[in-house]
């Protein structure tokens, strides 16, 4: 819907001024431009580049009925800088502090007007890469309502796609071909597009996020092809990208991998084949001596290759194995999660290097299924198990009433306030499920009423077809499957030394309606950040939490 200013359009079609609250002189007024409109051939007004229908005229002249219209329509006629946008679409500068702009009346009038030119303009400053005019239509508030803004940004989120995939494609198809084409893509890594997205507001950040984290594997996926400077390159522009703190870490480390090698490279090339011996005097040494060191590198990299493929197929395992004291030695579940686990914790630099998906939404089950099903394939194993007793007195502290939910009694809300994603597994001793939870989001885990072990799984970049290296011993056709390509911060060693084994009363839960709270945060510790997990109520009320063995 196009903006139409009242008080120019009347004075126009008036020949002189007119006073927009003079009810006679408008309803005249009116008379006169729907006479004009009925003897014209098309059966439309013309005002500049605009027509207007009959309906239109209407509904114009009905709005100005309106004292409440009337008040917005001057108020915008009063901000210059405002005018001007609604009327062409382009930023003229910033608009007028006026608090009638922050009234939901307001913001519903003027939303059908705005929306669709604040959007064409986010979307063609994307397009063209203009940052400055970004920071500009961002500088001044959002005229819209609830509804105005979520198609004003799923609009937003389609036209960031397109530069995602362009990349996206580029790097997929450099890792499968060294000789593909990948300049293209070169404008979508560069410097100008991290200033357009740094230029976004905070609702963009998770896509900052991953798109750093796109830049980095496109970087990665050139450097493996000798394109080791454009690789700097992409880098350099990630460490200006407004990002996480993970993101940041991985670009700082990869830029110093990068550049290590690029230095190592080039001495170790000039030393190898001769730097100095340019001189015409020393051609024939330099030729004879440039084939005997050819042939040698030739030997070494076939060596090192067969000792590759040799070391890849006896890489020792992670093993995870349960204590002697151990309450869940020979659990159903147990031998099913120290593969899992084993799995989980190998190293996964190699997961980096491969495309992200879309992420799970916060609730999936994504290892649950097939856990169980190779629990199942188990045979008789763990038939024998005998849940330990847990008779002791307890005595109940006062109850804490601020968590309590009668949907998720009997449960666990795991609060995941860091950057990257959280899986949340817990296994009794013939159970087991996971639950996804997306950054800075959070989830109902529900707890048995039996011993239990919670383990969190934190990372980036989620891979379900990702399968795990290893097939588990005992049922060699379980193969674990779905990873992050990137574990965060100290994610891999926060999954062995953050899990709760807890007892459950029956008798307590029976009757509470409480949950328990958890939160998955960031710390500082020796200048590095690390996850950490606490419970945010002091009422241990029905819970037994258990050292681990």
């Amino acid at each position: 819907m196009k903006y139409l200013d009242p008080f120019a359009f009347l004075e126009k079609m008036n020949g002189g001024p007119v006073a927009a609250d003079d009810a006679a002189a408008v309803s005249l007024l009116r008379k006169k431009m729907l006479a004009e409109l009925e003897l014209s051939e098309e059966k439309v007004l013309r005002t500049g580049a605009q027509w207007l229908s009959k309906n239109d005229l209407l509904h114009f002249f009905d709005e100005l009925q309106s004292p409440e219209r009337l008040h917005f329509y001057q108020q915008i006629n009063n901000d210059t800088a405002l005018s001007v946008f609604l009327e062409t679409g382009k930023p003229a500068g910033l608009f007028n502090e006026n608090p009638v702009y922050n009234t939901p009346s307001f913001l519903a009038f003027i939303a059908p007007f705005y929306e669709p030119l604040f959007t064409a303009a986010v979307v063609n400053s994307i397009r063209q890469q203009q940052a400055p005019l970004l920071q500009q239509l961002y500088a001044n508030p959002l005229l819209m309502d609830g509804g105005h803004q979520h198609r004003s940004y799923d609009k937003i989120f389609r036209a960031l796609q397109e530069p995602y995939r362009i990349l996206e494609d580029a790097e997929a198809r450099r890792r499968l071909n060294p000789n593909s084409r990948w300049r293209e893509a070169l404008p979508y890594a560069g410097l100008q597009q991290v200033r357009v997205l740094n230029a976004l507001p905070d609702i963009f950040q998770e896509f900052r996020n991953n798109y750093g984290i796109l830049m980095i594997n496109f970087a990665l996926a050139l450097d493996g092809t000798r394109e080791n400077k454009k690789a700097l390159e992409i880098l350099r522009a990630v460490k200006t990208l407004k990002c996480g703190a993970y993101v940041r870490e991985e670009t700082e480390r990869y830029f110093r991998q990068l550049e290590e090698k690029a230095i190592s490279r080039k001495s170790l090339l000039a030393r190898f084949f001769g730097a100095g011996y340019r001189q015409k005097k020393d051609r024939r040494k330099l030729l004879r001596d440039t084939l005997l060191k050819g042939g040698i590198a030739i030997a070494i990299i076939a060596a090192i290759g067969i000792g590759a493929h040799f070391e890849q197929a006896f890489t020792p395992r992670i093993n995870v194995k349960e204590s002697e004291n151990s309450l869940f030695m020979g659990a159903r579940t147990s031998l099913t999660m120290q593969y899992l686990l084993s799995q989980l914790l190998i190293d996964t630099e190699k997961r980096g290097e491969k495309m992200l998906t879309a992420a799970p939404a916060t609730g999936t089950d994504p290892y649950g299924a097939d856990f169980m099903k190779a629990v199942r394939m188990q045979g008789d194993y763990g038939a024998g198990f005998i849940r330990p007793p847990f008779g002791r007195a307890r005595n109940w502290t006062p109850e804490d009433s601020s968590w309590t939910d009668p949907l998720h009694r009997q449960s666990m809300r795991v609060f995941n306030h860091q950057d990257g994603a959280l899986i949340t597994m817990v296994q009794t001793p013939d159970s087991f499920y996971s639950c996804y939870i997306a950054p800075f989001d959070s989830a109902f885990v529900p707890l048995p009423l039996s011993i239990s072990r919670v383990y969190f799984y934190a990372g980036t970049g989620w891979d379900p077809e990702c399968k795990a290296k290893y097939a588990m011993h005992y049922v060699p056709s379980y193969r674990a499957k779905g990873f992050f390509l990137l574990p965060v911060y100290d994610a891999l060693n926060f999954l062995k030394t953050s899990c709760l084994q807890l007892n459950l009363d029956s008798s307590y839960w029976q009757r509470s309606n409480r949950y328990i709270p958890v939160e998955i945060f960031l710390s500082q510790k020796d200048r590095q950040q690390q996850l950490q997990l606490r419970q945010l109520t002091n009422n241990f009320n029905g819970v037994d939490l258990i050292p681990m063995e």
